[in-house]
């Protein structure tokens, strides 16, 4: 179905054991909702060595690997990306060079008018100007589609232009740096649980769990942290891209390389841990959803729905007429945001700026 974009990866291991990885995987698109797609043919290669090798603790998702993009170039990702989006297939890209963010982006925006961006990196990819050709500049300087919402986890402030802050208080969007990241992961679900499409940069790991890699900085979260923020994109019911980028192939020590690959393989994992515990939440449906309608003062009113399948909130764009596309409507929030809202009658900074992106 996709062979004009893609070549077959290698084969698994004969020689697997049957309850990995790489024995239950198919290869081809049909009746699979995720498939995996190599970008750059070595890093995918290397990466696949030690996927295969993982268990299979996936639900009976049926997973297929699609093999590796036979052109490097971003623009020849593209139609195949808008493809799987069109057919209800999630990709999980595997890449070596972060341009093919771009490529992600794209695909997604031809089919949506609003696109909302996730990306985990160390540094802000992104120019004042657009002009300057960095990885962020064709979602946010794009002219008539830029992207909608931007968040960037795990900036180094000593990494990143000053600059670049006034671009993201001028058009609302979020940033929350590595200090207070790390603080507690399970505080970023909702606004992770909030993107359509994302990007994770292996830069954002401490070099010794990702060490295969061109920038070389000693902080970053750790593997573990990663891969937690890597399973709730797969339970995200809403998100619809994820590509895991920047393995340095070109080292010279192999070990690093293979460590780098292992640490690929592991947020590739738990991605699909996420994924094939999918509820089924918004966007897809809030049939079952309970709403709890909390009084601001005398003429407003702020709806918030927890899912009772997952306890998981949502926040209710509060507007008369609602022009947007409809899995934008509804803003992923906390309980604490809930409890913030109530008892204290004060909006989080975090619901405003989300507030002010419809005004």
């Amino acid at each position: 179905m996709y062979e004009n974009w893609l070549k077959p990866a290698p084969p698994p291991d004969e020689t697997l054991p049957t309850y990995s990885f790489g024995r239950h995987l198919q290869q081809h698109a049909r009746q699979c909702p995720v498939g995996l797609i190599g970008l750059n043919e070595q890093v995918a290669n290397k990466v696949r060595t030690f996927l295969n090798r993982t268990v299979w603790d996936f639900d009976g998702l049926p997973i297929a690997d699609l093999g590796n993009l036979r052109k490097t170039t971003t623009e020849f990702a593209i139609p195949l990306l808008r493809e799987l989006h069109a057919s209800g297939i999630t990709p999980i890209l595997i890449g070596g060079s972060p341009k093919y963010f771009a490529s992600q982006y794209l695909s997604f925006n031809e089919l949506n008018r609003q696109v909302s961006l996730l990306n985990i990196d160390s540094q802000v990819e992104l120019s004042n100007s657009g002009e300057d050709g960095k990885v962020l500049d064709p979602a946010i300087h794009r002219k008539g589609r830029k992207a909608f919402h931007l968040t960037h986890i795990g900036s180094q402030q000593h990494l990143v232009d000053p600059a670049i802050w006034k671009l993201f208080d001028a058009n609302s969007y979020e940033a929350i740096r590595l200090g207070l990241a790390r603080k507690d992961i399970a505080d970023l679900e909702p606004q992770i649980r909030d993107a359509d499409i994302a990007s994770l940069n292996i830069r954002a790991l401490h070099h010794n769990d990702a060490p295969a890699r061109k920038a070389t900085q000693p902080s970053g979260f750790d593997l573990q942290e990663t891969c937690q923020m890597a399973y709730y994109a797969g339970n995200s019911d809403k998100l619809n891209s994820f590509g895991v980028y920047g393995l340095n192939t070109k080292d010279t020590d192999q070990k690093n390389i293979d460590l780098t690959a292992a640490s690929y393989a592991q947020l590739i994992w738990y991605f699909l841990q996420g994924f094939s515990r999918r509820a089924g939440d918004f966007p897809i449906t809030t049939e079952r959803m309970m709403e709890y309608v909390v009084e601001m003062d005398d003429t407003t009113k702020l709806t918030f729905l927890r899912s009772p399948t997952t306890n998981r909130w949502w926040c209710e764009i509060p507007l008369a007429q609602f022009h947007g596309d409809a899995r934008h409507r509804l803003i992923a929030c906390s309980y604490q945001d809930y409890l913030t809202t109530s008892s204290e009658q004060v909006l989080p900074d975090r619901l405003v700026a989300a507030f002010r992106r419809y005004a």
